[in-house]
C-alpha cells in the first residue's frame, strides 16, 4: 500500500516536471505571437498615414511595441504579452483616427464638389436666361413699329426792342400887355372962387400877363 502511494506521488511529480517546460514554451509562443501581431498593426497604421493625423497615438504605439520586443528578448513573457497588447490597442486607435479623418476629408471634398457643380449649373442657367432675354429683345426690336419722327420746335422769336427814349422840348413864352393910363376928371367946388378944374390921372391896373406854352415832341 505504501509502495503504491510512493509510486503515485513519483508519477505525479514526473508529470509536473515534464509539463513545466511545455507550459513555459507555450507562454513564450503566446508572447511571440502577441508581439508579432502588435508589430503588424503598428506598421499598418504607419502606412495608413496616421503620422499626419494622430502622430502622438502612433508614437505611443511604436514605443509600446519597442518595449514589448525588449521584454520578449529578455524572456519577460508576461510583460511582453501585456506591452504587445498595449501596442496593438494604440495602433488600432491611431488607425481608427486616421480612417475617421480620411472619411471626414472625403465628405468635405464631396460637399465642395457638389457645391462647385451647383454653382456651375446655376451659372449655366443664368447664361441661358440671359441668352433667351437677348433673343426676346432682338425679336421685339425687329417687330417694333418705326419710331415717331422727332420734331424739334423752333426757338421763340426774340422780343421786340424797347422803344427809343422820347425827348420833350417845352418852350414857354410870356407876353405882358403894357399898362393903359386912365384919365379921371374930378370937379371940386371952391367957395367964392370960381370953379377950378383939376385933372387927376390914375393908372389903370395892369392887365394879367398872358403866357403861351409850346410843346415840341422829338422822337429819336
Amino acid at each position: 500500500m505504501r509502495t503504491t502511494t510512493l509510486l503515485a506521488c513519483a508519477s505525479a511529480l514526473g508529470l509536473i516536471v515534464a509539463s513545466a517546460p511545455a507550459s513555459a514554451e507555450g507562454k513564450m509562443d503566446r508572447a511571440r505571437a502577441a508581439v508579432a501581431e502588435a508589430r503588424g498593426k503598428v506598421e499598418a497604421a504607419a502606412r495608413a498615414g496616421t503620422g499626419g493625423v494622430a502622430p502622438r497615438t502612433l508614437t505611443q504605439a511604436q514605443d509600446a511595441l519597442r518595449i514589448a520586443e525588449d521584454d520578449l528578448k529578455a524572456s519577460r513573457k508576461d510583460k511582453a504579452i501585456v506591452d504587445a497588447q498595449d501596442a496593438s490597442r494604440l495602433a488600432d486607435l491611431a488607425l481608427n483616427e486616421t480612417q475617421r479623418a480620411r472619411a471626414d476629408r472625403e465628405r468635405a471634398d464631396r460637399a465642395a464638389a457638389d457645391a462647385q457643380a451647383a454653382d456651375a449649373a446655376r451659372a449655366a442657367a443664368d447664361a441661358d436666361a440671359r441668352a433667351r432675354a437677348a433673343e426676346a429683345d432682338a425679336a421685339a426690336a425687329r417687330n417694333a413699329p418705326p419710331p415717331a419722327p422727332v420734331i424739334i420746335a423752333a426757338p421763340p422769336a426774340p422780343p421786340p426792342p424797347p422803344p427809343a427814349p422820347t425827348t420833350a422840348v417845352v418852350t414857354t413864352s410870356t407876353t405882358t400887355a403894357a399898362p393903359v393910363a386912365k384919365t379921371v376928371v374930378v370937379k371940386k367946388r371952391v367957395p367964392v372962387r370960381r370953379a377950378v378944374k383939376r385933372r387927376v390921372v390914375r393908372k389903370a391896373p395892369a392887365p394879367a400877363a398872358k403866357t403861351t406854352t409850346t410843346v415840341k415832341v422829338k422822337t429819336g
